[in-house]
């Protein structure tokens, strides 16, 4: 593989995991315009056999950053992993998404809009690899109308993949229903 040690390797596709916070409005209620979304970290693993890698992305999702939603590409080999992934988190948390040309359409709307409105916001560069790949993935990122009011997004393979890129469009997917959280208990009596 040519290029930056840190990059995945050539040809081959990586599994990410991007974690992010949902921000709502002041007021705590997004009945007026969409929530905003913060990328506070995100996780690349190159070759890792979906074996090894279940127990470590339980982990993260369920203990580490106690995720409400996830969405997950359930295209090809990440079915399995979509369908792992829904066993062992809560239910109702994963979102399995098969990409079809108008899922990926809707994904890359969505990230557009998010983008566009400042929606979006990816925390500074701190100088890690992931920071970098997701960066070169988005100077990078291309997209191709079609005539059915769909489109493509996408990195050209001769540049580079697009794993850290379609993680970001997925967020919005996995914001989609999230709510503000509101504390439970019971009022103490004084």
């Amino acid at each position: 593989a040519g290029g930056d040690d840190d990059a995945p390797a050539a040809g081959r596709d990586s599994t990410v995991l991007t974690i992010a916070r949902v921000v709502f409005g002041e007021d705590g209620m997004s009945v007026s315009a969409a929530p905003t979304v913060e990328v506070v970290e995100i996780y690349v693993w190159t070759g890792e056999p979906h074996e090894r890698l279940l127990p470590q992305l339980a982990d993260l999702l369920r203990n580490t950053w106690h995720v409400a939603h996830v969405a997950v590409d359930a295209t090809g080999l990440g079915e399995t992993m979509a369908r792992l992934l829904a066993t062992a988190l809560p239910s109702g948390c994963v979102d399995p998404v098969k990409f079809t040309s108008e899922s990926k359409s809707q994904l890359g709307f969505g990230l557009l809009a998010a983008v566009n409105s400042g929606r979006l916001k990816v925390f500074r560069g701190d100088g890690s690899p992931e920071h970098r790949e997701l960066m070169h993935q988005a100077e990078r990122a291309r997209v191709a109308y079609r005539p059915n009011r769909t489109m493509n997004f996408f990195v050209d393979p001769a540049e580079g993949h697009d794993d850290a890129l379609v993680s970001i469009a997925l967020l919005g997917r996995a914001a989609r229903d999230s709510a503000p959280r509101r504390a439970r208990g019971r009022v103490r009596s004084m």
